[in-house]
């Protein structure tokens, strides 16, 4: 493998889908994680060596762009760098609508600008979520979207997200519409940075779209288990470990074409949703 020994590195690696990930890339080389949380930082660390994987570990917080040049920094003195999985991110259940945006989408930006530079024939995979293809982007959104590095970027980005029209999602609470409308944003800058990667030897950026995967984030949703189960073609929610093992294919040699694109694995809900099905 032309990436193996060079270093795998996962943003939001310390839990769930992102622990998980940086797991199964251990196969690969050595692996950096970041998180905010040094408690939480130091227990995953534990469970990767545990684990067998040549783990090293650095507070990061992907929405402050000086923690990232620090993060960037110790990255390349470990090895070259061959994939970047930015796993980081914030839900609707336990943050505001402005940190969703500051991170989610901002911090999406921002860990690409800061690893570009050192990108050669690697590839940067950025988690979406299923519920990006909930929101419906506007010609203002996109204008806005285009300038993530304005100081009002945030503010004008939320100031655009409509009043939730179905009792459904409006029962979810003020920050959902600001979640979807981060999650949108990735699938479509991840679309939108196609060229400049390719610029980087051939490097590609794709992004993975999660429906509901058992992890601390779908555990502050304990209530709605149940439905959001029956939502799926199979009765059921899906495993980290599925999810870190799709990931890992998709960053193998063999893949090189595949760029630009999301890529969604959801256990049937979106289509389930959104498309009447044969009985």
């Amino acid at each position: 493998m032309e990436k193996e020994r060079k270093l795998q590195v996962v943003t939001g690696g310390t839990s769930g889908m992102g622990l998980a990930t940086a797991k199964a890339l251990g196969e690969y080389g050595p692996v950096l994680i970041g998180g905010r949380n040094k408690e939480r930082l130091e227990r995953a660390m534990k469970e990767l060596k545990a684990a067998g994987v040549e783990a090293y570990g650095k507070n990061c917080d992907i929405s402050d762009p000086e923690s990232l040049q620090e993060f960037v920094a110790y990255a390349v003195e470990i090895a070259p760098i061959g994939n970047v999985v930015n796993a980081a991110g914030v839900d609707f259940d336990n943050a505001s609508a402005e940190l969703i945006a500051k991170i989610n989408m901002q911090g999406t930006h921002y860990v690409l600008e800061a690893f570009l530079p050192h990108l050669d024939h690697s590839t940067v995979l950025n988690y979406s979520s299923i519920t990006g293809y909930y929101y419906q982007a506007k010609k203002e959104d996109i204008e806005v979207w285009k300038h993530p590095d304005a100081e009002d970027f945030c503010e004008k980005a939320l100031a655009l997200i409509p009043e939730p029209a179905d009792p459904r999602t409006a029962r979810l609470g003020p920050a959902y519409g600001a979640y979807t409308c981060s999650k949108r944003f990735v699938i479509w800058y991840t679309m939108a940075n196609v060229v400049r990667v390719a610029q980087k030897n051939n490097s590609r950026i794709i992004s993975v779209a999660p429906g509901s995967f058992m992890t601390p984030m779908l555990e502050g949703q304990a209530a709605y288990l149940d439905s959001i189960a029956k939502g799926t073609a199979f009765g059921r929610v899906g495993d980290p470990e599925e999810m870190a093992d799709l990931i890992k294919k998709l960053l193998s040699d063999g893949h090189e074409y595949l760029t630009g694109c999301d890529i969604i694995m959801d256990g049937g809900k979106f289509a389930m949703s959104t498309t009447e099905q044969f009985q």
